[in-house]
C-alpha cells in the first residue's frame, strides 16, 4: 500500500488489505487478508474473518492492536476502525508489514467473563508463581544475585556501585530499577517484548516490589491505592530530552484507562490516541540531541468513578518553547507541523495557502552558526541551511496521520483549512523584513512589501492597517494621540512577537478542544464525586552550550520537583520517625531551598527583578545583570564570571548553568502590543479573531450559544415555511 502518492480523495475511498494474525485460533493459518475502508468497523472485519477461516459463530471474538513498544495489546472495540488505527501507524510499519511484527493485528477469543483468553497464559502464570514459591521456602536454589531490583537493597551505597548495579541490569535487557517508591527507566532505543498481555495480568493487583520492576506495577499501585484510600493520585515523570519520557506516559495512560476496561481501549483511550501525534506535531521539535523532542510539558489527568470505571480526562500544557518558532539553535528545527504542511499538502492546499518550500522561509533556514540578522538585506546565503529533513522521516505520510489523527480528535475539515491557513500565514509574516529609510534616522519601510497581500489575505486583515501596525505604534496621552515609527530592532521583536503569540494562542486552541473531545457529561454533574490519576510529563534538567531564558524556566521548574521530592522523602519522614520516637541514623540530604529563594522570593528573587527590568524602557542586558549582581553577589548560589560576559551561573541541584542574560528581558514581556491585537481582532475571520486575546473557554462556549441560536432561528423559518404551504394547499 502506497501512502505517498495522491490526495485526500485516495485516502478517504481507496480499499486497504488488513492482516489479521489470527494465532492458535486458526492453526496453520500466519495472517488472514482482509480488505476492508476507512469506514469498516472491527465487527465488520472479524464477521469477514469468520467466514474465510470457517471459525466457530458460537464464540465471541475481538481485534487486538499490536504496536512496536513491546507488544502491548489495544483491544479494539467493536464500532472501531481498524483502517483508521492502521493509517496512525510510522510509514516503515505500513511498508514492511511482512517482515517485521512490531505493528500488526491480531485475533482473540473472550471469554464469558469479558476477558481476553490467551491460551497458555493462565499456566504460564501458576508455574512462576509456584516456582517462586518454592525458592521462598527452600525447595529450589535461589538464583545468584548479580544485580539488585531496587537501589536501597544494595550492600553498599555509594555512586559507584549504583551505576554499576543499572550498568548490570541494562546488559541483561532490564531497564527498570526502583529506588524504594520510585522507578529508574533507561530508554533502550529498541523494541523489548515486556508489555504484552503476560505482563499485563502479571502485575494486576500486586504489592509494589514484589515482582521484577516495571512501569505496569507503578501504575497498578496508583490505581488501587485511588480506590482504597479514595484519594487522588500523581505520577511524576522526569528526564533528560530523549530518555523516553512521552512513550513512559503512553505506557501509563494506556494501562490506567484499561484497568477499568477489562482489556477494551475507552472511549476516552481512542481520543486520547488521536491527540498524541496532533500535540507531537505542533509541540515537538528536532533537537541536537534528539529528533522528537516534547518541547512543551504537559499534565494528563484521568478521572474516575468511585467504582474504577473511567470517565474522561483533561490535558493540561506547560512552558511551551514559543521562542524556537523564530530563532532555532544549529541542527535543529522548528516543529514538525510546519513540515508535514509544506511536504504534503494538495496542490489546491498549495495555491490557496501560497505554500513554498522551507528553504524559503525565514523561520525555517535559519544559518544559526552566525549571528542571527535583524534585517532581510543583512541576510547571508553563503551557507548551507542546518536541516530540513531527518532519515527515516517520510513528511507526507505524517501530514497523512497528523489529519487523520485531527479528523480523530473532531477537528471538521474547515476547522483544519482555518489552522493550515494560520501557520502559513505565520511563515509568511516572518518573511517580512525591515530597512531603514534613507532621509529620516528613525523611521523603517519594509523593504519586500509583496509578502503584505499575502498575509493580509491568509489573516482576512486590511493591508493597510497591517503596514501601519508592523512599522509604527500608537500611544495616547493627556488628550493626544501619538503615532511613532519603530526602530529596526523593535520592529523586528513586535513581527516575532505577533508570531509567537499567534502560534501560542493556536496551540492554547488545540489543547482546548482536545480538552472538550475528552471531556464526559457526567464530569459536569456537581453530585458526581470523583477521583483522578494525573501523570505529569515535564522538562528534564537542561544545560546546553547556551543556555538563555527557556532553560533557566525549565531547571526552576526541576528545582521545584527536586524540592517537593526532599520535603516528602526526606523531611516529613525524618519527622514522623522522630515522632513516633524510632531510633535510627538522621540522613543528610541537600536542601535546595535556599536556590529557589534565589530565584523566586520577593522582592529581591531574580525573577521579580527580571520583572522590574522588563517594565523599565531603557533598561538593557547589563543594567539587568547589574541589577543581579548588586542584590545577589554575595549569595553562594549564583556566580558572575570573571570576564565581562553577559552572564550569570547558578548552582542548582544538579551542577552549576551558565545562563546568557541576552534576550532575557524580551522573551520575559513576550507579549503583542495593543496595535497588533486590535488589528487581528478585526480579522474577517472569526477563527482567528476569536483566539486573540480572549479566553479559549468563553470562545467556545459563545460559539456553542451562537449555533443555538441560528439553529433556533431556522427551525422556526422552517416552521412559518411549513405552516404557508399547508396553509396554501387548504
Amino acid at each position: 500500500m502506497n501512502i505517498n502518492d495522491g490526495g485526500r480523495r485516495r485516502f478517504e475511498d481507496n480499499e486497504h488489505t488488513l492482516r489479521i494474525y489470527p494465532g492458535t485460533i486458526s492453526e496453520g493459518t500466519i495472517y488472514c487478508p482482509v480488505p476492508a475502508r476507512k469506514n469498516s468497523t472491527a465487527a465488520e472485519v472479524i464477521d469477514s474473518l469468520i467466514n474465510r477461516l470457517h471459525l466457530d459463530r458460537t464464540k465471541c471474538y475481538v481485534l487486538a492492536e499490536v504496536k512496536e513498544f513491546g507488544g502491548e495489546e489495544w483491544i479494539l472495540n467493536p464500532t472501531d476502525c481498524p483502517v483508521q488505527r492502521m493509517m496512525l501507524w510510522p510509514r516503515m510499519a505500513l511498508e514492511n508489514r511482512l517482515s517485521g511484527e512490531d505493528y500488526r493485528f491480531l485475533l482473540r477469543e473472550k471469554n464469558l467473563d469479558g476477558s481476553i483468553h490467551y491460551g497458555s497464559l493462565q499456566s504460564w502464570l501458576r508455574v512462576t508463581e509456584e516456582r517462586r514459591r518454592m525458592m521462598e521456602r527452600g525447595f529450589l536454589p535461589q538464583p545468584q544475585q548479580k544485580d539488585f531490583d531496587d537501589l536501597c537493597s544494595l550492600p553498599d551505597l555509594n555512586e559507584k556501585t549504583l551505576l554499576e548495579n543499572l550498568r548490570n541490569r541494562f546488559k541483561h535487557e532490564k531497564i527498570y530499577t526502583y529506588v524504594g517508591s520510585i522507578l529508574i527507566a533507561i530508554n533502550p532505543f529498541k523494541f523489548l517484548p515486556i508489555y504484552n498481555p503476560k505482563y499485563v495480568k502479571m502485575y494486576d493487583n500486586h504489592q509494589l516490589g514484589k515482582l521484577e520492576p516495571h512501569i505496569y506495577a507503578v501504575a497498578d499501585v496508583a490505581y488501587h491505592a485511588m480506590l482504597q484510600r479514595k484519594k487522588n493520585q500523581c505520577i511524576v515523570i522526569s528526564g533528560e530530552s530523549g530518555s523516553g519520557k512521552t512513550q513512559s506516559t503512553n505506557f501509563l495512560i494506556h494501562h490506567l484507562t484499561a484497568l477499568s476496561q477489562k482489556g477494551f481501549a475507552s472511549g476516552v483511550e481512542q481520543i486520547i490516541l488521536g491527540a498524541g501525534p496532533v500535540l507531537e506535531a505542533f509541540g515537538n521539535a528536532k533537537t541536537a540531541h534528539n529528533n522528537n523532542s516534547s518541547r512543551f510539558g504537559k499534565f494528563i489527568q484521568v478521572n474516575y468513578q468511585e467504582t474504577g470505571t473511567v470517565l474522561g480526562a483533561y490535558v493540561e500544557k506547560y512552558l511551551l518553547e514559543k521562542s524556537r518558532l523564530v530563532y532555532q539553535e544549529h541542527n535543529e528545527r522548528n516543529y514538525h507541523v510546519f513540515y508535514y504542511l509544506l511536504a504534503g499538502a494538495s496542490e489546491e492546499e498549495r495555491l490557496a495557502f501560497h505554500l513554498k518550500q522551507p528553504e524559503e522561509y525565514h523561520y525555517l533556514n535559519q544559518i544559526t552558526k552566525k549571528p542571527l540578522r535583524q534585517s532581510w538585506d543583512d541576510y547571508c546565503y553563503d551557507s548551507e541551511p542546518d536541516c530540513f529533513t531527518v532519515e527515516g522521516e517520510d513528511l507526507r505520510h505524517d501530514f497523512e496521520r497528523l489529519q487523520l489523527a485531527m479528523e480523530m480528535v473532531g477537528f471538521l475539515p474547515k476547522t483544519r483549512r482555518q489552522i493550515f491557513s494560520l501557520l502559513s500565514a505565520i511563515l509568511h509574516l516572518g518573511n517580512i523584513c525591515y530597512k531603514k529609510k534613507t532621509y529620516r534616522d528613525d523611521s523603517i519601510d519594509i523593504c519586500n512589501p509583496e509578502v503584505l497581500p499575502i498575509v493580509s489575505e491568509l489573516l482576512e486583515v486590511k493591508e493597510e492597517m497591517l503596514f501601519e501596525a508592523l512599522v509604527t505604534r500608537k500611544t495616547v496621552t493627556v488628550g493626544e494621540k501619538l503615532i511613532l515609527p519603530y526602530k529596526l530592532a523593535e520592529a523586528v521583536t513586535v513581527r516575532n512577537s505577533m508570531a509567537k503569540s499567534l502560534y501560542s494562542a493556536l496551540f492554547d486552541w488545540i489543547v482546548f478542544r482536545i480538552n472538550h473531545a475528552l471531556m464526559n457529561s457526567k464530569d459536569l454533574e456537581q453530585n458526581n464525586k470523583t477521583l483522578s490519576i494525573g501523570v505529569l510529563d515535564i522538562f528534564g534538567f537542561e544545560d546546553y552550550e547556551n543556555n538563555s531564558f527557556e532553560q533557566f524556566c525549565i531547571n526552576f521548574a526541576n528545582e521545584r520537583l527536586q524540592h517537593y521530592f526532599n520535603q516528602h522523602i526526606f523531611k516529613l519522614e525524618q519527622e514522623e520517625y522522630r515522632t513516633e520516637g524510632i531510633s535510627w541514623h538522621n540522613i543528610d540530604y541537600i536542601d535546595n531551598t535556599c536556590c529557589i529563594s534565589l530565584i523566586s522570593k520577593k522582592p529581591t528573587g531574580l525573577l521579580h527583578l527580571l520583572d522590574e527590568e522588563s517594565n523599565f524602557p531603557q533598561a538593557t542586558n547589563q543594567t539587568l545583570l547589574d541589577k543581579f549582581k548588586h542584590q545577589h553577589e554575595e549569595n553562594s548560589y549564583i556566580e558572575f564570571p570573571a570576564v565581562m560576559e553577559p552572564a550569570f551561573i547558578i548552582k542548582h541541584y544538579a551542577g552549576k548553568v551558565k545562563y546568557g542574560v541576552k534576550d532575557f528581558r524580551e522573551k520575559n514581556t513576550d507579549h503583542m502590543r495593543p496595535d497588533i491585537v486590535a488589528l487581528l481582532r478585526s480579522s474577517k475571520n472569526a477563527f482567528i479573531s476569536g483566539m486573540i486575546g480572549i479566553d479559549p473557554v468563553a470562545v467556545f462556549r459563545w460559539a456553542i450559544l451562537r449555533a443555538f441560536f441560528r439553529a433556533m432561528v431556522a427551525f422556526r423559518e422552517a416552521g412559518k415555511r411549513h405552516i404557508q404551504r399547508k396553509t396554501g394547499k387548504q
